[in-house]
Formats: C-alpha cells, sequence, structure tokens
C-alpha cells in the first residue's frame, strides 16, 4: 500500500514535465537566434533596408563576399568576389519568418555577422556588418544564396 502514493506521485511528475505546445510567440522566436545587439545598429538596419540611397552610402565599395556560380544543371560552385555599386541591387528585409531562420552573431562591440537560411533546407545568405571609424556601421560583406557550412 505505501508503494501507491509514490507511484502516483512519480506519474504526476512524469506527465508535468512533458513539452507543452508551444505558444505562436515561443514558435516565432524559434525562427531567430535571439542576440542582443546595440541599439544604434538596430535604428542602422532598419533605414538600411528602407532608403536605397542610405544603403548604397553604408556599403564598403568595392564589397568583399562570395557569389554561387551554376557549374552546371545540379551543381554550383561558391566563388570569392566583388560586389560592385554599378549593379548593387538593393538588400530588402521581407522574407517569411515562417520559411526563414535569421541568426545574428555579435563579434565584440563592432561587428555583427547575420545569417538568413531557408529551413527547408541548408542554404542561405550571409552579411556582415562592422562599426565604422566614424561611429556608424556599414556592410562589409555579402554572401549570394548557397549552401551554409
Amino acid at each position: 500500500m505505501r508503494f501507491f502514493p509514490v507511484f502516483l506521485l512519480l506519474t504526476v511528475l512524469f506527465f508535468a514535465c512533458q513539452n507543452q505546445p508551444k505558444t505562436a510567440s515561443e514558435a516565432e522566436q524559434t525562427s531567430q537566434t535571439i542576440v542582443q545587439v546595440p541599439q544604434d545598429f538596430l535604428d542602422f538596419y532598419e533605414k538600411f533596408h528602407s532608403d536605397s540611397l542610405y544603403q548604397i552610402e553604408h556599403i564598403v565599395w568595392p564589397l568583399q563576399g562570395d557569389r554561387s556560380e551554376q557549374l552546371d544543371s545540379t551543381h554550383f560552385e561558391k566563388r570569392n568576389t566583388v560586389w560592385q555599386q554599378a549593379n548593387w541591387q538593393m538588400q530588402h528585409t521581407d522574407y517569411n519568418p515562417n520559411d526563414y531562420v535569421l541568426e545574428r552573431q555579435m563579434l565584440g562591440e563592432v561587428m555583427v555577422i547575420e545569417r538568413i537560411r531557408t529551413k527547408a533546407a541548408n542554404y542561405g545568405i550571409e552579411r556582415r556588418f562592422a562599426k565604422q571609424p566614424d561611429g556608424g556601421w556599414a556592410m562589409i560583406y555579402y554572401s549570394d544564396m548557397q549552401e551554409m557550412r
């Protein structure tokens, strides 16, 4: 008879510790790796994606990066490239968080590495932003859509 209360208590604890369904806000947070970035970066980031002239002025030209080049119908190769201002396409942040994951990594106080990858496969873009000597931020690296490593 003493065994029954212990068994009942263990059963209740077991079910209480089961994973609970995620709320909508918790599910949204799984599409982002939350990293504390400085407020001045967030202000820069918003303006960078809403103002094309501001974006052009806040990229270090020629912009270093990588480009995915198609070798044949099924194979791509990652190649170092230098992006030029003359053929730059404005960057936007209008991706669907249900399909993409945003990850940010801070390197000290002066660099933010951002990766936006698809949830369906291990493909995405990488961008790097650095604080400039004047205290502002600028994009210093861009890698277009390709397999993430």
